[in-house]
């Protein structure tokens, strides 16, 4: 019924047990993004083993490539290749929690845009991780979007309704996750998302609120995300199935 799209599947001990656990409460489909070289693996063998609930994501999270800026270019290199194969680009951003000092910054900005060429060059949309420098990654997005006419996802992307404005104007797409449970600031700005452009996440294992993170919980957000903006529940999983549809196509 709900696809999951934004979630850390090899993490799980058993994620066969957890894509069970998920179609108990609805939730069909997973989109399994990847953080380095080793998850990139495990995230095609996913898809493999379970193909008709596994999406894969490929791509080299921004924490990641500060952490371990030798090992980037055999990563990339992997990437290349297997990223045909693969449904998105993902998770790829700019983190500057993390990238403090501007050089690690340029280096994150240049190893995303590498990323971005080789999505533009299969064809494959992007799933966009932003903290601490929201509008530098959704102005890299729109750039993306306007060079490319491919698809990106803000994930976690539900601090400032000014941003989602401009999201809607350039056809971003933004996905709520379990965050809207909880804070008012999010159920504020998800009420701005433009129907078309919403997606549903988990960013499962992470835990949210304190409760463990599992594709299980995007049953809640779909009722929360319903409610807060006065629709049905068949309506809001009718939208959401609809927008994925399209964000995967174009």
């Amino acid at each position: 019924m709900w696809t999951d799209t934004h979630c850390h599947l090899d993490q799980f001990a058993d994620p066969g047990q957890v894509l069970d656990e998920a179609r108990a409460e609805g939730v069909s489909r997973v989109v399994a993004v990847s953080e380095d070289l080793n998850s990139m693996r495990r995230v095609l063998e996913l898809k493999r083993r379970y193909p008709d609930q596994v999406l894969a994501g490929l791509g080299l999270h921004p924490v990641w490539v500060v952490q371990h800026p030798d090992a980037v270019e055999s990563a990339l290199t992997w990437l290349e290749k297997a990223l045909p194969t693969a449904d998105e680009l993902g998770e790829v951003g700019l983190d500057h929690k993390w990238a403090t000092e501007p050089s690690d910054q340029l280096w994150q900005e240049e190893v995303l845009e590498r990323q971005f060429d080789m999505a533009a060059r299969c064809g494959k949309p992007v799933n966009l991780h932003a903290r601490r420098c929201l509008r530098q990654v959704m102005e890299r997005a729109i750039a993306f979007r306007r060079r490319t006419g491919l698809n990106a996802q803000m994930h976690w992307f539900t601090q400032s309704k000014k941003l989602i404005r401009i999201c809607n104007d350039e056809g971003l797409y933004v996905s709520v996750g379990p965050t809207v449970l909880l804070d008012e600031q999010t159920q504020r700005v998800v009420r701005e998302i433009d129907d078309e452009l919403l997606l549903l996440e988990t960013d499962a294992p992470v835990p949210v609120g304190g409760d463990p993170g599992h594709p299980r919980r995007l049953r809640a957000v779909v009722e929360c995300a319903a409610r807060l903006r006065g629709l049905e529940t068949s309506e809001i999983t009718a939208l959401c199935a609809a927008n994925f549809t399209r964000f995967l196509s174009a």
